[in-house]
């Protein structure tokens, strides 16, 4: 319901923007032929008709203007209102102010028949100040509109144990801690909790961000969103309804998108001294004319102060860089939140990058086996093509497909139906070699099969690669090692990182053993083994000592990527990784993450130009309006030649140049060479560089 309200009030704000266009738009004519007074000679609009069309056309500027102080005004006097009762002043007053005195103004000037009409003025400041606000509310709905329909995942009913040993379905909200809950194959677990009975394997990529699934046994610990592939396993709730992990990773994505960034308050706290000091300036300057030249020339001082002052030039500085930047980079498939992120984009000092699916392709790849001495290979991939032909599980295909690669015309062993052990591996009687089994290395050992001390010798130098045993007559007799291929951007992006200056970490939610070793590779700093929280507090501590960004692809990275500075997430990650994120990438493409840094400081360079510029010009407007000097006429052309300049240079932006085409998927021996290449020129600190051999 509350979705269905918002969506009606940012339709509510499309139409009275579209009708406050339409009627500036109409201002803009009437006003274009008013200023041709002063483009010909006084004679030329002497004749009656001409006198009569005038006071027409000052008339239709009234009314036109009228509807787009109601439309657009009305929302700007609202919230500068609540800031008013909260005791907060912000540039939105100023703005009003500009504004009312431009009307104020020309409705005299109207009445009297005399005098300059500026009511373009403050039409079009209404225009702009009304288009940024929509787009801001935009883009907080869709945010909140992803966060509702995460916790979608979680099932309604639950299977909860009353008395008898009977399960009863209820309602999720209706759980409390220390019920027994009953998950069957094929659902997402309810509630956190711990396993009690039944053995299954989970997919926890939700939470982990890993794409292997975790073996789940008695006193393990399960989390609410959480797929269960094939046990029947029930559970002790930890977490209710509402406190469970998917709800705690949504509460810590607001709490941390709720956070007023930096410039916002600095805005603020100038905009406390500013808009009084405009005041005094105009109230002191209009007293002084008018005590010697005539309370005609004092009022005209005084509005001439606001409206100069009137930060259209000084309010745009920033925006049309931004918006322009921002254009850029949607062209290139990345999208910023907002304006604030692209800021602080340019003060990166570090990039925090995930693994799985980030830095990687999430998908296990890269298949080779290594046997046993005195092993036929043959017999080793018959055995194995005969127990993946019972199973779909990713490992499975990859391993049969490697066999029909290397053995296409291998056929199986007669064997019984094959037996699938959940989160371990598989098995089956055969008729010429007994039982044999295939699996993680934790299943074997359970079954005290012996491994030979070359082959044990040899796996060590596999630290990357995940290993699935394959033996009978209670000997390993060979293994097969598969790992997640890097993406092929990988080293031209760490580079890129490195040469803007960043100091890069890893940081991931596979097991430390693991995420090491690629560091090493990498040469990055490096942690694993980190749950979504462990992520933020993390992230946290760096912000101590600089800009932080994240990147990031899964939903587990959710609160990481809305805790850090800045948040990245791949154009492959969950709906609300893109919402808590600041930046999404729409392509797989990491280098567009360096890319986009250097945008953002080009932007950044560009906003400071517009700024200087915007405070010279009302500097000087300002002591120009102050000495009697400028008339509202041409405070208003000051106004739009500033605009024109501020545009201009932003829209230089547009021409930020694209990256080149993407390379070929590095193998790891050209990751690791590279790496060597870059550490040697790398001017932050960071973890030794160690080259595995794979």
């Amino acid at each position: 319901m509350a979705a269905k309200e918002e969506q009606g009030v940012s339709a509510q704000a499309m139409l009275r923007l579209g009708l406050g266009v339409f009627f500036t738009m109409n201002v803009m004519v009437f006003t274009m032929a008013l200023w041709s007074e002063d483009l010909y000679p006084v004679n030329s609009f002497t004749n009656p008709l001409a006198v009569t069309l005038r006071g027409v056309f000052r008339w239709a500027t009234f009314l036109f203007a009228l509807p787009v102080l109601y439309l657009l005004g009305g929302p700007i006097a609202q919230g500068v209102g609540q800031s008013l009762k909260r005791r907060v002043l912000t540039t939105d007053l100023l703005i009003l102010a500009g504004i009312i005195a431009a009307y104020c103004y020309s409705i005299v000037s109207v009445l009297r028949g005399t005098g300059h009409v500026y009511f373009e003025v403050g039409a079009m400041v209404m225009v702009f100040v009304s288009i940024g606000r929509w787009l801001e509310a935009k883009g907080k709905h869709r945010a909140g509109t992803s966060l509702d329909k995460l916790i979608q995942l979680l099932p309604e009913k639950v299977r909860k144990k009353v008395p008898y040993g009977e399960f009863q379905q209820i309602n999720r909200n209706e759980i409390r801690t220390g019920d027994i809950v009953r998950v069957l194959p094929g659902e997402r677990f309810p509630v956190d909790g711990i396993v009690t009975c039944g053995r299954a394997l989970v997919d926890e990529q939700i939470v982990t961000g890993e794409s292997v699934q975790a073996v789940k046994s008695p006193g393990s610990p399960v989390y609410a969103g959480t797929l269960n592939f094939d046990g029947d396993i029930t559970i002790e709730v930890t977490a209710s309804d509402g406190k469970e992990t998917l709800s705690r990773i949504i509460d810590m994505v607001r709490l941390a998108r709720a956070a007023k960034g930096r410039h916002e308050r600095l805005a603020d706290r100038v905009a406390f001294f500013f808009i009084p000091l405009v005041c005094f300036i105009a109230v002191t300057a209009g007293w002084w004319h008018a005590t010697e030249s005539g309370i005609n020339q004092g009022i005209l001082t005084a509005l001439s102060v606001v409206l100069i002052a009137c930060p259209c030039a000084l309010g745009m500085a920033t925006p049309m860089a931004v918006w322009a930047a921002l254009g850029r980079a949607a062209q290139a498939g990345l999208l910023f939140r907002s304006g604030v992120v692209l800021e602080k984009m340019a003060e990166l000092q570090f990039a925090c990058f995930d693994k799985t699916g980030t830095l990687t392709t999430g998908v296990p790849s890269n298949c080779h086996l290594i046997i046993a001495s005195g092993i036929d290979q043959s017999q080793i991939l018959a055995v194995a093509l005969t127990l993946t032909s019972g199973s779909n599980h990713i490992l499975s295909r990859e391993i049969a497909g490697f066999v029909s690669k290397h053995s296409p015309g291998l056929t199986q062993l007669s064997s019984s139906p094959i037996e699938s052990w959940p989160g371990q591996g598989l098995s089956c009687q055969t008729a010429e070699l007994g039982t044999a089994f295939l699996g993680s290395q934790s299943f074997f050992e359970e079954r005290n099969f012996v491994t030979h001390p070359e082959l044990a010798c040899r796996l060590q130098h596999y630290p990357l690669h995940q290993q699935i045993y394959v033996g009978w007559d209670g000997s390993t007799k060979g293994v097969f090692l598969m790992a997640e291929q890097f993406r092929p951007e990988v080293v031209q992006a760490l580079e890129e990182c490195r040469r803007l200056g960043l100091e890069i970490h890893l940081l991931s939610g596979d097991l430390q053993q693991r995420v090491i070793p690629i560091g090493n590779l990498l040469g990055i700093h490096s942690r694993g083994s980190l749950l979504p929280a462990d992520k933020a507090i993390t992230l946290e501590n760096l912000k101590k000592s600089g800009r932080v960004a994240m990147i990031g692809d899964g939903l587990n990275d959710a609160p990481a990527l809305a805790t850090a500075d800045v948040g990245v997430a791949l154009g492959c990650g969950a709906d609300v990784s893109r919402d808590a994120a600041g930046v999404c990438l729409l392509s797989d493409d990491l280098r567009r993450f360096p890319w986009a840094v250097g945008l953002a400081r080009d932007t950044l360079k560009v906003v400071r130009q517009n700024l200087f510029w915007a405070f010279i010009y009302n500097a000087c407007g300002i002591g120009l309006a102050v000495c009697g000097r400028l008339n509202p006429i041409w405070a208003a052309l000051a106004m739009a030649l500033s605009s024109i300049l501020v545009i201009g240079n932003s829209l230089r932006l547009g021409r930020y140049p694209d990256l080149p085409e993407l390379p070929d998927a590095p193998s790891v021996e050209k990751v690791a060479q590279s790496t060597t290449t870059i550490a040697n020129t790398s001017t932050r600190p960071r973890a030794e560089f160690a080259g595995v051999s794979l």
